[in-house]
């Protein structure tokens, strides 16, 4: 018999529903947040090499940290998505001051720090790099921190109680200004001046602030302001937030890691691997998506005090992010050429090589993209249930342990070459994937206080 949704027991019915409704906007979202940045790459690229190496080398120092601080934000969501669930709306006014607040302070530390890295950069930058050029650009992004930071508390508000759409809608719009200023400013359009790199990143922070100020009424009107104030709320969200900054770190890292030893078996491997990259973080959208749905429901069932219904709302996130993946996977096996294409010329000769490697690699991407989803969509749903701590040690093990030992191993002992380095990465995501999956079962399990 062939299951269909209607098919399906009426509580797994309402909940794959219910999933799909607040999915869809959320996925929507996740998109255009990698469009800005896919933007602002190809304005740059359009300004000259100097200025495209410049920018990847200011975004390196940029992103680690920002990456962490992000994950820190995270926390808002959770929060405010169990105090919905519980039915209590001083909850959630608490949860986003407080990180309105956490915000502020975070940025307040980060940010004389990006300028401080940005001055150490003309004797750090490798040769090849104008440091001049990615220390003035570093300079202006960072600008963009702190309303990205602010962003990301508003955003996990509104998703938390269940209104992501109006979240989709600014993203959008700030894709679609992102489009038009980036280009003006760097090119100087009509009466603008040509601002070149510092017109990008200009634009880039414009936008940040923009779709934050767009959000933040929308946010205000979703989270009351409490009667009791937000006293201990950002310690409460400092306390649930670390973890997943540093979980989230800890992945990027390995990624990092990888690119890194990958350059050592030249250019076309370095290249093949990073167009390899680029296909999978574009797919890996869609279950980012479904993670962020899927811990949010959750999260509504715990506050609830429903742990049958916070399982049942794992295990179908879990569920649809595999099967998603699943398909995607079978894609990068059947047509690799059609998946590269996207991101390169795949008939050019002068990228043979490349195209070689980048194929190998999604032959190999093809055996963990089912398991990221798995992964992703766990640790999400522990985050719902406020467990952060055991995924970040979880974290710390499958990536830089197994999956940055197993690659490095493969890649140089044993001869694979960069095949190796993504068996390696295809180890750390399985052990994940099994660990917090695992204890995902074992935190929801019946009769379990």
């Amino acid at each position: 018999m062939t299951l269909t949704p209607l098919s399906l027991p009426s509580p797994l019915r309402g909940e794959l529903m219910a999933l799909t409704r607040l999915a869809g906007p959320v996925v929507v979202s996740q998109f255009a947040s990698n469009a800005l940045a896919l933007i602002s790459t190809a304005v740059i690229g359009r300004l000259g090499e100097a200025e495209l190496a410049a920018a990847a080398y200011a975004n390196a120092t940029y992103y680690l940290l920002f990456m962490i601080l992000v994950g820190v934000m995270l926390s808002v969501g959770p929060r405010a998505a169990q105090a919905h669930g519980a039915g209590d709306p001083a909850g959630v006014g608490r949860a986003l001051r407080g990180g309105l607040r956490l915000a502020l302070g975070l940025a307040a530390l980060a940010f004389p720090l990006m300028w401080g890295v940005a001055a150490l950069l003309p004797g750090l930058a490798p040769e090849g790099i104008r440091a001049d050029l990615a220390a003035t650009y570093l300079r202006v992004y960072a600008l963009g921190m702190l309303p990205a930071l602010t962003f990301t508390a508003l955003r996990g508000t509104l998703e938390g109680t269940g209104r992501p759409r109006v979240v989709t809608a600014v993203a959008l719009g700030g894709v679609a200004l992102v489009s038009v200023l980036s280009p003006a400013l760097a090119f100087g359009w009509g009466p603008l001046p040509r601002l070149g790199l510092v017109g990008a990143g200009v634009a880039s922070a414009g936008a940040a602030w923009a779709t934050t100020l767009a959000l933040l009424p929308a946010a205000l009107r979703a989270a009351p302001r409490p009667p009791g104030g937000t006293r201990g709320e950002v310690g409460a969200l400092l306390r649930l937030g670390w973890p997943i900054g540093l979980t989230l770190g800890a992945e990027g890292g390995m990624f990092s890691v990888v690119s890194l030893l990958m350059a050592g078996f030249g250019p076309e491997a370095l290249a093949g691997h990073n167009i390899a990259l680029q296909v999978i973080t574009a797919v890996f959208m869609i279950p980012l998506g479904l993670a962020t749905a899927t811990g949010i429901r959750v999260a509504h069932a715990a506050g609830a005090g429903d742990r049958a219904g916070a399982r049942r709302a794992g295990l179908t996130g879990v569920g649809v992010a595999a099967g998603v993946m699943a398909l995607f996977a079978l894609l990068e096996l059947l047509a690799p050429r059609l998946a590269l294409g996207v991101f390169v010329d795949v008939d050019d000769p002068r990228n043979a090589a490349l195209i070689a490697t980048g194929t190998a690699l999604l032959v190999i991407a093809a055996l963990f993209q089912t398991l990221d989803g798995v992964q992703v969509t766990a640790n999400a749903a522990l985050r719902g249930l406020h467990d952060t701590r055991w995924p970040l040690l979880i974290s710390l093990t499958s990536y830089w342990l197994v999956g940055l030992g197993v690659g490095a191993l493969l890649a140089f002992p044993l001869g694979l070459g960069p095949r190796g380095l993504w068996f390696g990465l295809t180890a750390g995501l399985t052990t994940a994937a099994v660990l917090l999956l695992t204890r995902f079962l074992r935190r929801t399990e019946p009769g379990r206080r």
